[in-house]
C-alpha cells in the first residue's frame, strides 16, 4: 500500500498503490512472469512485491475450471493457510481472497492465478454483511440460503457441502453465490471434506459459465468470510461470490450512471431466467 485516504462524503477508504502503474500488462506466453523459468529463457518471478499472488498451475493455458479436482482442493487449503497467517497479524482487519479472470474485468496476466489482500481496516462490503446479520437478527447468509432452498428456482448446483444459486436480487445477470450449508464463519472452521466439496462447487459453477456461451467466461470470484480483527468476533459465513460481466456471448454489463452515481444496479434479465440457463449449462459441462 502506497497511501491510504478517507473519502469523507462516502466514509470509504481509498488506497493509492502507485507502483501498480508500471506492472506487466498482457505479456505474450513467452514472456509470462508467472510461467516456470525455462532453460535458455529469462528468469520469471511474481511481479507484484506488495500483493500476494497464488499461481494455480504451471500450465499457462489452464484455468480454474480446468484444474484437476485434487489441485482445486489443494487451492482451498492454500486459501485457508493464508487466511490464518495473514489474519493473525495485528495490522490486518480483513483478508480478501479473489480471482480476476478475463480482460473484461481488467486482468493484466492471462496465466491462471488469484490474489490475496490483507486490509488494515474493515472494507465496506464485509461491513455491510455484518450489518445485514444485525438487521435480520442472525446470520444473513444462513437466512438467504434457507430462503433459496425453500424457493428452489434460483439454485444452479448443490452437493452435500455447498449450494450455488443466483441471488433473488442479483446485480449481475449471471451472478452466483456458492454457500456452505453449515454455518462456517471462515475456511478455518471447515472440515476437510467441506473444503473438497467447496472446490467441487466452485469448479462446477466456473465450468458452467464456460459452457453457457461456449467461450472462456470472464468473472471476478471473491471469498467472503469473517473479518479477522475485532469486528470478526461475531458474524461471517463462508461463501464465494462470482461477478461475471457478460449478459450475452457478446454483450457486457457496464457500470454506468445508475450503478456508479446512485449505487443502484439495473439488470436486463430476471435471476430466475439466468438461473435456468446457468443450471442447464452446469449439467451440460458435467
Amino acid at each position: 500500500m502506497g497511501e491510504q485516504r478517507v473519502n469523507e462524503l462516502r466514509d470509504e477508504q481509498v488506497v493509492y498503490a502507485i507502483h501498480r502503474q508500471d506492472r506487466t500488462f498482457l505479456p505474450t506466453r513467452e514472456h509470462c512472469p508467472l510461467c516456470p523459468t525455462r532453460p535458455g529463457h529469462e528468469e520469471t518471478e511474481i511481479p507484484f512485491p506488495a500483493a500476494e499472488v497464488v499461481v494455480y498451475t504451471d500450465r499457462h493455458e489452464d484455468s480454474f475450471p480446468t484444474l484437476a479436482p485434487e489441485r482445486a482442493e489443494a487451492l482451498m487449503w492454500v486459501w485457508r493457510q493464508r487466511y490464518e497467517e495473514l489474519g493473525a497479524r495485528a495490522d490486518v482487519e480483513y483478508v480478501l481472497i479473489f480471482e480476476n479472470r478475463g480482460v473484461e474485468v481488467g486482468v493484466t496476466l492471462h496465466h491462471p492465478h488469484g490474489q490475496i489482500y490483507g486490509y488494515p481496516f474493515l472494507p465496506p462490503v464485509p461491513r455491510l454483511e455484518l450489518a445485514a446479520d444485525e438487521r435480520l437478527g442472525g446470520c444473513a447468509p444462513c437466512f438467504l440460503l434457507a430462503r433459496e432452498l425453500d424457493d428452489g428456482r434460483r439454485i444452479v448446483y448443490e452437493n452435500d457441502g455447498v449450494v450455488a444459486y443466483i441471488p433473488y436480487a442479483a446485480r449481475w445477470p449471471y451472478e452466483a453465490h456458492v454457500t456452505l450449508r453449515e454455518h462456517r464463519p471462515s475456511l478455518l472452521d471447515c472440515e476437510a471434506d467441506e473444503l473438497r466439496l467447496l472446490a467441487a462447487g466452485l469448479q462446477a459453477v466456473a465450468r458452467g459459465y464456460d459452457a453457457l456461451f461456449d467461450r472462456p467466461f470472464p468473472y471476478v470470484m471473491v471469498v467472503h468470510q469473517a473479518p479477522t480483527g475485532i469486528a470478526g468476533a461475531d458474524g461471517g459465513h463462508l461463501h464465494v461470490e462470482f461477478y461475471p460481466p457478460l449478459r450475452t456471448a457478446e454483450k457486457l454489463k457496464y457500470l454506468a450512471g445508475s450503478e456508479q452515481g446512485a449505487g443502484t444496479f439495473i439488470s436486463d434479465v430476471l435471476p430466475e431466467e439466468s438461473a435456468a440457463k446457468l443450471r442447464e449449462a452446469i449439467l451440460r459441462a458435467g
